[in-house]
């Protein structure tokens, strides 16, 4: 097994390194699997918490207000581990229930743990394990409108670092991954977030951001452009898998930034 894992590691480095045009497409081994529709990950599933089950909650007529995680401010200190001061973070019920979809994405985005996965060696393994324990993401992934206010949201976001929301930017591309990885999307929402993905890749998103923006590019163009040919579905799923462990700085090289720029041109229809 580490044989043939150390086999395609190198497989991957030469083809990620490659960036002349009259170069010989990458052979796939004959084993690799590129199915569309399968999740690249792994997304660990409990009782309280799945990653973007069926909506089952209707919040059309929700109005309440966000969060601001007061009770965890006051008391953080007195919890014995990290985990103690995650469970802190959690919202009380009486008000998560009334809360509209709009202010619950807000109060996620500002969850003050979204930025622990910078501490794992996975990165984004980390932020899947880190989100998990709080009750807000649980929720907004339960509810009907759950989906496309996550999707406006991050529309918003300025991944710039003069922006204010730029330190919430990498996570939440980081959760609108996972919205991808598990193919829930309409296609109309794949082609909107086509475009606005497309957009930030010019608009001055710092050169860090610009990793996370390409990443969500490889999932979206991975999943739904059915026009890829298998070389190209490969060499998405290798950058994909290096990338979510660990984003790079900036653009990827030029065969993989040419797949991703392409496919979503035509998801969007250009």
């Amino acid at each position: 097994m580490k044989t043939k894992m150390l086999l395609l590691a190198m497989m991957a480095l030469v083809a990620l390194t490659a960036c002349t045009t009259d170069e010989p497409e990458t052979q796939q081994p004959m084993d690799y699997d590129n199915n569309q529709d399968l999740p690249m990950f792994e997304y660990d599933r409990t009782k309280d918490f799945a990653f973007w089950p069926t909506p089952s909650i209707d919040d059309s007529g929700l109005q309440g207000g966000g969060y601001d995680f007061a009770y965890w401010q006051e008391h953080k200190a007195e919890a014995e581990n990290v985990e103690a001061m995650m469970a802190m973070c959690n919202i009380p019920k009486d008000l998560l229930k009334d809360m509209s979809t709009r202010n619950l994405a807000i109060t996620c985005s500002n969850y003050p743990y979204n930025a622990t996965f910078l501490a794992y060696n996975d990165e984004y393994k980390g932020f899947l394990g880190t989100i998990a324990y709080f009750n807000g993401y649980a929720e907004l992934m339960k509810r009907k409108g759950g989906l496309q206010t996550t999707l406006d949201l991050y529309a918003e976001l300025d991944g710039r670092a003069q922006d204010i929301s730029f330190t919430r930017f990498q996570p939440w591309t980081f959760f609108v991954c996972s919205a991808v990885d598990h193919k829930v999307l309409s296609n109309e929402q794949v082609a909107r977030l086509a475009q606005v993905v497309t957009s930030k890749f010019s608009d001055g998103t710092e050169r860090t951001n610009l990793a996370f923006t390409y990443l969500l590019g490889g999932f979206i163009a991975y999943h739904y452009d059915t026009t890829l040919p298998d070389e190209q579905l490969y060499l998405l799923k290798i950058f994909i898998r290096s990338c979510s462990q660990l984003p790079s700085i900036g653009k990827p090289d030029d065969r993989i930034s040419t797949i991703i720029e392409s496919s979503l041109n035509r998801l969007t229809g250009e």
